[in-house]
């Protein structure tokens, strides 16, 4: 590969409030593996392209995860508000350029779910303009003027969010730049609504749903009243009258059901509708599928519960599904391939079928010695797990972090038929922006993805030891997998 795995972007020693800048630095190699290419693919996950603009989201939830919430303990990471979620489109055209790079050593781009961040049509437009190629407008509502939370023109001020402009006369900076040193960027949020020309990547792209490309916020199933309040010409802006904090734990919750907890007394603000925001209908979503990349069967596997919940399952039709697909594919190498990897199915809630979880799906997986790998993502995070059967054999379980929150990075993996076995071979690949930003650098996409990656690797919620969670351990980075070759003669 012609990609320089020995260099590694990390953190310059931080300020007085904790802002780090971003520099380069080295990391160990992954080995040189002799033997047969199967297939080189590229695995991508949580892109996340987001309508930051749209009424359907829950920011104002968000608060009552920051550092000094008394709720945070409670709720945890409630993820419903990020500084750099106006900049998805312009990330996730670097990257493909990022692959593009190196197209002619790749056979295909393997992405496993929430390309979407709210469950809409208009992102789920974007991200297929970005992916196949065309011209992207990344704003909704009102044409003028951005409406998101952070917009000092648009939006009534807030000291929670993140104000790239500053703040408005007579007003003390908002709580991200006095606190946690978050840098004025005049011109930021204008700048990314402003049309991307996305190249589109050059090989054969397939993905997974995951629970933000079903899901409002990636837990709760659309009903009526929130479609038209996707559509619709009303923020809502806080808890309703009396309603405790605790209420949050409804709106994002792991299990379903899972619900909205506005009601008609909620703080609301006038936004301007758009009907390109209508919430998507089940159908419009990535069925399952098969697909020979190289010499590699890939098997999508739906986890996601359609009856609420962030959490994962596997429905009974689609389990018998995977069960034929695999009893069909005895002779292939299969790599197979969802959003949730196996410790995040856990979600049984169910209105009908019956729910599958882990246990299940991996000891289904087990019984197919065919079976070399399972790609996730989900967790925002590099990672890998090995699923041990009774001969020693047995498959990788490799999760990718995602496009949204810190390191912002895809992998190339390269499956190797070698001497010893079966190898899989992982070189992390950052997008196409430069390491270092400029607020006077707002013309180009790949200058505001270069600040969408700085402010993900100083994201206040995570400095408490859960960037380097995400940056993984250097077993799951620039590494190589081993096992034995199940097709061996």
């Amino acid at each position: 590969m012609t990609i320089d795995p020995e260099a590694r972007i990390g953190f310059a020693p931080p300020d007085e409030r904790g802002w780090s800048e971003l520099t380069v630095t080295r990391q160990s190699v992954a080995e040189t593996v002799p033997g047969e290419i199967l297939a080189r693919v590229v695995h991508v996950s949580d892109t996340h392209v987001c309508d930051a603009e749209s009424p359907a989201r829950l920011e104002y939830l968000d608060r009552l995860s920051d550092p000094d919430s008394i709720y945070r303990l409670r709720l945890g990471e409630v993820g419903t508000y990020r500084p750099q979620e106006i900049l998805t489109v312009q990330v996730l055209t670097s990257l493909v350029e990022a692959i593009n790079a190196h197209a002619d050593e790749l056979d295909a781009v393997i992405v496993t779910g929430d390309l979407i961040d709210n469950a809409q049509a208009n992102e789920q437009s974007w991200c297929a303009q970005v992916l196949d190629g065309g011209r992207i407008e990344p704003w909704s509502g009102d044409p003028q003027v951005s409406q998101w939370v952070g917009s000092r023109e648009g939006h009534p001020w807030d000291a929670r969010y993140w104000h790239p402009d500053g703040s408005p006369t007579g007003a003390s900076d908002d709580m991200p730049t006095a606190r946690f040193g978050f840098p004025r960027i005049p011109g930021l949020v204008e700048a990314a609504r402003r049309p991307v020309i996305s190249p589109g990547v050059s090989v054969p792209w397939f993905a997974v749903p995951g629970n933000h490309d079903a899901l409002l916020q990636g837990t709760v199933a659309p009903d009526p009243e929130l479609r038209r309040l996707a559509v619709g010409d009303r923020r809502i802006v806080g808890l309703p009258p009396g309603g405790t904090p605790l209420l949050t734990l409804e709106g994002v919750a792991p299990i379903g059901p899972a619900r909205y907890v506005h009601g008609p007394g909620s703080p609301a603000v006038d936004i301007a509708p758009d009907g390109r925001r209508r919430l998507l209908e089940r159908e419009e979503l990535n069925s399952p599928w098969v697909r020979d990349v190289g010499g590699v069967r890939f098997i999508a596997m739906d986890t996601v519960n359609p009856y609420g919940g962030w959490q994962g399952s596997i429905g009974a039709a689609h389990l018998a599904w995977l069960r034929d697909v695999l009893e069909k594919s005895a002779d292939r190498h299969v790599i197979v391939t969802s959003h949730h990897p196996s410790w995040c199915l856990t979600n049984a809630y169910t209105l009908d079928e019956p729910r599958h979880l882990a246990a299940e799906v991996v000891h289904l997986l087990l019984d197919h010695p065919q079976v070399i790998a399972w790609f996730s993502g989900h967790v925002h995070a590099h990672a890998s797990l090995w699923h041990e059967r009774a001969d020693g054999s047995g498959f990788w379980e490799i999760t990718t972090a995602s496009m949204i929150d810190w390191p912002q990075q895809a992998r190339v993996i390269e499956i190797i038929r070698a001497e010893g076995g079966i190898a899989m071979r992982s070189t992390l690949l950052d997008h196409a922006a430069p390491v270092e930003w400029s607020a006077d650098d707002l013309d180009d996409h790949r200058g505001l993805a270069s600040i969408s990656r700085v402010l993900s690797a100083n994201d206040y919620h995570d400095r408490d030891g859960v960037q380097a969670v995400r940056e993984g351990a250097a077993d799951a980075r620039n590494t190589v997998w081993w096992q034995p070759d199940p097709l061996a003669p």
